[in-house]
């Protein structure tokens, strides 16, 4: 009985964190479109990477790093994977690239 307590509790805390995300995402005017169930499709280490960037709104490679605890040049290469696929856009700011949700 209490391991169906924990499967509904890991259910509600499941669904908060994907209505946060969607109330993020819909704040944002170029990617109003996406789904917040469209990122549970992503490998787990890109949506890591997708959540740490919607926590910080707009970071550089080596915000998410300090996130992510994963180092700065596997999260400058994801994050240039989820411009690709349209979740985040990029923008230069002298020598740093800035990632944006």
């Amino acid at each position: 009985m209490s391991d169906s307590k924990e499967i509904v509790a890991l259910l509600e805390r499941i669904l908060e964190v994907l209505e946060n995300i969607e109330r993020k995402l819909e704040s944002k005017k170029e990617i109003k479109d996406i789904d917040p169930f469209a990122l549970l499709e992503l490998p787990d280490k890109l949506r890591e990477t997708a959540m740490a960037l919607i926590k910080l709104e707009s970071a550089t490679a080596s915000d998410v790093a300090r996130i992510t605890g994963r180092g700065r040049a596997i999260e400058s290469h994801y994050l240039n994977t989820l411009v690709r696929m349209g979740y985040a856009k990029k923008k230069r700011d002298g020598r740093r690239v800035v990632y944006e949700i």
